[in-house]
């Protein structure tokens, strides 16, 4: 869920081989010793990668043959975790949100194709031709062509109908339907359109109609629920080589895009129903299963290579449905979702042709196990021959930290050494807004300019010419150009590719 430029991504990523492990067979008392296989190479891997907690559940056949817990839910704490502790799913959540339309196709309060000003009058696009053919398709399949838009929702205090009304003030990146550009505010708005056309919150539709007819009676939609549950994981972070707790990011205001939190007992009930063609355990249908193969269709190709090689290394063909990846693995097809938010790495994936699927949850932020146990699980499953997994992310890895490195020292070097800021300092200091994504004030104190953007602040070290870098508590570091008017005035700032325009008077020199 998280953009990569709020937070980068780029775990140096090494797999550990394990023994194969068997088909379906029971937990328990008379455990095998082939799940005791999985165990030890769980093990190990959490202590190589520094991993506090880990769950796994795994759904073969309708029944939950493998639902464990590993480590600690806190490092301070010490407690265990269960296979009911809670764990933000983050972005694992958006198939419940494409299920939750399909279920509303299915009552025939909503179309996949229908307009979505239909639900929310005040919901518009920057350009013309998109805003007048919008429907819930482009939304639940990222082809609004409008890029990232997570500055609304990532640390600022704006309701969830305040981000969709600043939505038509953000240029496309990309032609109306031409490319795959994934958009967690487009889900949250998907969220909000079901909430009106169900009559009340995507919260309660998704309970009364989901969790509630599986018994995923543990799950929640709130990071502050999940912190007052009694079993609970902590979000956990690798800093200068020491893990450490960080606290939980609070993203309600956007929760249909990645707010759920579960335990992978209650996921194995989401998982066999996804497997089941929308029948629960009890027989009772949650989806038709017409409706939910539309969200296991794929919708639009994702183009290959870049961020994506760190979730689908040897994919044939990889497209979106609603709320899955679709990937064509091997031959098999698989329908998969990655979630990640501060602190928190989860995984579901569903084998079809096996009726098998899991989950996997951890408390440390991107860790690289996640990934390592779930294509290891997916070539057990599906008979294929062993890999090099270490070989294979080792090489990843290396070229995403050369890139990394290479940016670094490109944003720590000025191509122009010794310049000067063309006017002093005092000149700089103002209001700049942006009427999509708010205001940066730039403030003058004790002769050191110091930027604000919501909740992220601090001080502007000069980089060029007009060109600041911005060190910004729980943002990063991102380079801030101001830019000039005719007159030769200080008129815009530029942060992260987005203009802001002065207001008010220019501070004199």
């Amino acid at each position: 869920m998280k953009n990569r430029w709020i937070r980068t991504s780029l775990a140096i990523v090494c797999l550990l081989g394990f023994a194969a492990v068997a088909q379906a067979q029971s937990t328990g008392a008379g455990e095998s010793v082939q799940w005791q296989a999985l165990d030890s190479w769980i093990q190990a891997g959490m202590q190589k990668w520094k991993v506090p907690g880990l769950a796994v559940g795994i759904v073969q056949n309708g029944q939950a043959v493998y639902v464990k817990g590993f480590g600690v839910r806190d490092i301070t704490t010490g407690q265990p975790v269960t296979a009911n502790t809670l764990f933000d799913i983050g972005s694992c959540t958006k198939a419940f949100t494409a299920t939750a339309a399909g279920i509303l196709v299915d009552e025939g309060k909503m179309k996949w194709d229908e307009r979505v000003d239909d639900f929310i009058p005040f919901f518009h696009l920057y350009d013309p031709l998109a805003d007048e053919n919008v429907t819930m398709r482009d939304l639940l399949t990222h082809r609004t062509g409008v890029g990232s838009a997570d500055l609304l929702w990532y640390g600022t205090p704006l309701s969830l109908p305040d981000i969709i009304r600043r939505v038509r003030y953000i240029k496309p990146q990309w032609g109306f339907r031409a490319k795959f550009e994934y958009n967690n505010v487009m889900y949250a708005t998907v969220g909000y359109a079901e909430g009106q056309a169900s009559g009340g919150t995507w919260e309660e539709f998704v309970r009364s109609h989901i969790f509630e007819p599986l018994g995923m009676t543990g799950a929640d939609f709130s990071a502050i629920d999940a912190q007052n549950a009694a079993d609970h994981a902590t979000p956990h972070d690798e800093r200068d080589g020491k893990v450490v707790t960080i606290p939980w990011r609070n993203i309600d205001t956007v929760a249909p895009a990645g707010a759920i939190n579960a335990g992978v007992a209650d996921m194995a009930k989401w998982i066999a129903m996804q497997l089941n063609d929308g029948k629960a355990a009890n027989g009772q249908q949650i989806i038709s299963a017409r409706s939910l193969k539309e969200t296991h269709t794929p919708q639009i190709v994702v183009p290959q290579g870049g961020e994506f090689d760190l979730f689908f290394p040897k994919s044939l063909q990889l497209s979106y449905g609603m709320g899955w990846f679709i990937e064509d693995y091997g031959g098999h097809q698989i329908w998969l979702h990655p979630g990640d938010i501060d602190g928190f790495a989860s995984l579901v994936v569903l084998l079809p042709e096996e009726k098998t699927g899991f989950a996997i949850f951890a408390n440390l932020d991107h860790t690289p196990l996640r990934a390592g146990l779930g294509y290891h699980l997916i070539d057990e499953f599906l008979n294929l021959p062993e890999q090099d997994w270490t070989a294979h992310f080792a090489g990843v890895a290396e070229r995403f930290t050369a890139m990394e490195k290479k940016a670094e020292e490109a944003e720590a070097s000025p191509k122009y050494p010794n310049t000067q800021p063309s006017h002093e300092l005092a000149a700089y200091a103002g209001t700049y807004r942006s009427q999509g994504f708010g205001d940066v004030v730039v403030t003058l104190e004790d002769g050191q300019l110091n930027v604000k953007y919501f909740s992220f602040g601090g001080t502007l070290k000069h980089f060029q010419f007009d060109t600041f870098v911005g060190n910004m508590s729980g943002f990063g570091r991102n380079p801030i150009m101001f830019s000039l008017d005719e007159k030769g005035d200080v008129s815009k700032l530029t942060m992260a590719g987005i203009e802001f325009d002065r207001v008010g008077e220019q501070s004199a020199e």
